[in-house]
């Protein structure tokens, strides 16, 4: 990766590694009167649901064109890929690429390129994931780029979230409905398609019927190709490894890894939220 560096967000849950040409941009987020730095460091994310599940009110920003440029000149890499999600959903993409511009007109080169992955969530966390592994194994930088791509418009995240109380603050579910599912005590399950669009799977009041569900999405969505995981959960980590048992006995799973969710999409999701990022293996022989 001596040409190459990939940089994403603290939303990855993936700690920095410039040896490896893998650069964060960290993000803040309040919670009541705490700020959270998300620069990947898993070990702080058991301090934030604490406060979360105490009541405390979230508060996100976007990191500044700044520090996207101060990511990007950390790294002497001629092909920089910079992920983000939806732009629909955050100006992190446009304040990425005005970074990449200011780069340019400080060196007089172009060296970054920014990619919309049309996902978040784990969605995002495996994307990055496949995007790195890429970088050590398609040896043009060009073809690396056009693989992530790909990546990209082949991923498929489903979840259940344990109340849609989160969800509605962000505007996306009105209050009213998401009081309703939450005094019946209704968990919605989800789908996240390509650019960003969710759908309804189905509901359930159970975390065992939300695994069934989720289970049985992956069956009739993902079919028999070699898949990679990532199931994902914010501090519900007993409901995830009973998720990823399920999915590995249904499913034909290459790889697969259970992460905790961020506290920038923990904030959106709220705690209790599961599921899992399935991508097709990208390319090659699968392994054993």
């Amino acid at each position: 990766m001596k040409d190459r560096a990939l940089v994403v967000d603290g939303g990855a849950s993936l700690q920095e590694d410039l040896e490896r040409g893998l650069i964060v941009v960290p993000q803040r987020i309040t919670v009541g009167g705490t700020e959270f730095i998300d620069d990947g460091n898993i070990e702080a994310y058991a301090a934030f649901y604490a406060l979360l599940r105490g009541g405390g009110v979230t508060a996100t920003s976007t990191p500044s064109p700044g520090t996207y440029l101060e990511a990007f000149r950390r790294t002497d890499a001629e092909t920089i890929l910079c992920l983000t999600i939806p732009e629909h959903w955050s100006a992190m993409h446009s304040t990425a690429n005005l970074a990449a511009d200011m780069l340019e007109a400080e060196e007089g080169r172009r060296r970054v390129t920014v990619i919309d992955t049309g996902t978040a969530v784990a969605g995002f966390s495996l994307i990055a994931r496949c995007a790195s592994y890429l970088a050590e194994t398609t040896p043009d930088s060009r073809a690396w780029q056009e693989a992530v791509r790909s990546a990209c418009e082949r991923i498929r995240v489903y979840g259940a979230l344990a109340t849609l109380t989160y969800v509605a603050r962000t505007g996306r579910v009105p209050a009213l409905l998401a009081g309703i599912s939450n005094t019946l005590r209704v968990r919605p399950v989800f789908r996240l398609v390509e650019g960003g669009s969710t759908g309804r799977v189905g509901l359930t009041r159970t975390v065992g019927g939300a695994i069934r569900q989720l289970e049985r999405v992956a069956i009739d969505e993902l079919g028999p190709e070699p898949q990679w995981l990532v199931v994902f959960h914010a501090d519900a980590p007993e409901e995830a490894a009973d998720l990823a048992a399920h999915l590995s006995e249904s499913m034909r799973v290459v790889r697969t890894e259970t992460i905790i969710l961020s506290p920038m999409f923990g904030a959106h999701t709220g705690p209790g939220t599961i599921g899992f990022a399935a991508l097709p293996w990208p390319g090659g022989t699968p392994p054993d």
